[in-house]
């Protein structure tokens, strides 16, 4: 807003730009660490509330929960303090979408969120929530809008308003957001106990797996009630193809009494992910369903009926433009499955066709015979330098060469850190057969990690990739990277597996995406490395991609993701 007297001003080190969001007692601005020249989230006291001292309180005691943490699910708070009365801290900026957002994204599409995404997400949560229960604190308000998803992947808990520790208890007013509330905080406030926030969980796990929330009311009042003296509905009721197991173990984390639910964030999600796990793509629901309750007629199955295929990083990369360019795995295009099937069945006779005019004349031409001898093997064979499972933290790649019999070996070059010089165009160094290669790779990093994702259910040779940054003139920086230096322990990069170049160094705290659950290979340069060309520097911004010598993407190092076509 253009009259918010906020903006522009610097609270310490911290400038602040612009409006993030307005919550109920707060709002949180994007702004600048002027000395450290990363941006922040700044959340400052709503001025209706400045002079009222349990707000304050309340506000401060915030900071105070959780500015001692560490925690990778909690966001991290920076700087707090009080300037002419003006109440404010300073934490790290997510850039992304929170989870309210996600979730009205897919169910605006009429899908439901992919199964992996969900567990990623709620056991972040209740990484987060085990974390803060045993720090003797209740957050008090687990809603999607309080959970932040990054273009990376990574997911926080933030907004600890409403924290109070297990000791202090408070004075009965009814905090919570009521559609998420659990029954003995929706009573009474001072009643909750870390169970509550659990359930307040378990809506969300609920919400995630059936597109509604298991009750909704206009009235907030009507709202509290039904979570005190109702059964939910059962999940199955509005996405038939969970199984009888998922539905037991949403019903347990919704239980009305604090000690029938799961009492750990780690037990739910345990028993959910097992559950899951299970149903597999021909789930077997045997359980006879109920009739649906009139009052969700409304928020029935109908409206959000498929899995999408489109997960949580991509859909974040569309609603925040990361890439506006390069189309994701949703194709509103795509044939049907009918269409596929004649496709598919006339290429195929189209193939016989050609196949039984062309044979008899190349026999006749002498260019195909029979097989004298149906018990020969072929002699050549390849030596795999890694397991596609198998993580190589060597600093000293080995580079295969073809052997006259086309046995591949290894031989150990100088180690990639001393090495490496910049060269955009990659060349391969083996003769192995060039290998099939999926339509995109996706990139994360930070400021001592780097990943190549391969999302598609093709293998890709990244030794046609190669890495340079740039300077502001689009002049080459001197620090570079040559994909084929990965293939020296493993020749291409699987479906759904990582490459990586993890930085050295005693302080860093490795990034590893949640998407990279399997490595091919994993190299680890020293901090000085000319390799390290994705980090931002004084004459550095971004960086570029090459595939067989041809510029694919241009990648701004504060993005920390960036998506790249291949051919």
């Amino acid at each position: 807003m253009l009259d918010d007297p906020l903006i522009g001003r610097q609270l310490a080190n911290y400038k602040v730009e612009r409006v993030i969001r307005r919550g109920g007692m707060a709002q949180v601005y994007y702004g600048e660490d002027v000395k450290l020249h990363r941006p922040v989230a700044i959340k400052v006291i709503d001025a209706r509330y400045r002079s009222n001292p349990a707000y304050a309180e309340r506000f401060v005691r915030e900071a105070q929960s959780v500015a001692k943490w560490r925690h990778e699910n909690i966001v991290q708070i920076y700087y707090a303090d009080d300037e002419d009365g003006l109440y404010y801290y300073a934490m790290e900026y997510v850039d992304g979408l929170d989870l309210a957002q996600l979730l009205s994204a897919y169910t605006q599409d009429g899908e439901l969120m992919p199964h992996h995404d969900v567990l990623h997400i709620g056991r972040a949560i209740a990484n987060a929530l085990d974390f803060a229960h045993q720090k003797g604190v209740i957050h008090r308000d687990i809603k999607p809008s309080n959970v932040m998803v990054s273009a990376l992947g990574r997911v926080l808990l933030t907004d600890f308003g409403l924290a109070l520790t297990v000791e202090e208890g408070s004075h009965g007013e009814i905090f919570g957001t009521p559609h998420y509330i659990a029954p003995e905080q929706a009573h009474r406030s001072a009643d909750a106990v870390p169970q509550s926030d659990l359930y307040s969980l378990g809506v969300i796990l609920y919400e995630m797996l059936t597109g509604s929330v298991p009750f909704d009311d206009p009235s907030p009042t009507s709202l509290a009630l039904q979570h005190i003296q109702d059964e939910p509905p059962s999940p199955r009721l509005l996405n038939p193809q969970l199984s009888e197991a998922t539905e037991v173990v949403l019903l347990k984390a919704l239980r009305k009494k604090p000690e029938e639910r799961y009492q750990t964030g780690k037990a739910l999600l345990d028993a959910l992910e097992e559950s899951l796990a299970a149903e597999g793509p021909q789930a077997t629901l045997s359980l006879a369903l109920p009739p649906i309750p009139a009052g969700i007629q409304s928020r029935t199955a109908s409206t959000v009926s498929r899995l999408s295929r489109l997960s949580v990083v991509d859909r974040i990369a569309m609603q925040i433009g990361h890439d506006k360019t390069i189309p994701l795995r949703h194709n509103t295009n795509e044939p049907s499955p009918q269409r596929r099937l004649w496709l598919a069945a006339g290429g195929l006779l189209f193939v016989l066709f050609i196949a039984l005019l062309t044979l008899p004349r190349l026999f006749a031409a002498g260019f195909l015979a029979p097989m004298s001898n149906p018990t020969a093997t072929a002699t050549a064979t390849t030596v795999l330098l890694a397991s596609p499972t198998l993580a190589a933290t060597a600093t000293a790649p080995a580079t295969p060469t073809a052997t006259a019999t086309g046995t591949s070996t290894a031989t150990a070059p100088p180690t990639a850190t001393s090495t490496n010089t910049p060269n955009p165009t990659p060349t391969p160094t083996n003769t192995l057969t060039p290998t099939p290669i999926a339509n995109r790779l996706q990139l994360f990093y930070d400021d001592f990690s780097f990943y190549v994702w391969n999302p598609g259910a093709q293998p890709a040779d990244v030794s046609m990739l190669a890495f340079e940054a740039v300077d502001p003139a689009g002049a080459p920086a001197g620090y570079s990277f040559q994909g084929r230096v990965w293939t020296g322990f493993y020749p291409r990069l699987e479906s759904r597996a990582c490459n990586g170049l993890e930085v050295v160094s005693e302080i860093a705290t490795q990034l590893r995406p949640f998407q990279c659950q399997t490595y091919n290979a994993l190299i680890r340069p020293q901090a000085d490395s000319e390799t390290i060309f994705w980090i931002n520097r004084d004459n550095v911004s971004q960086f570029r991609v090459y595939w067989q010598g041809d510029l694919v993407r241009t990648c701004a190092v504060s993005a920390g993701t960036c998506i790249i076509p291949i051919p």
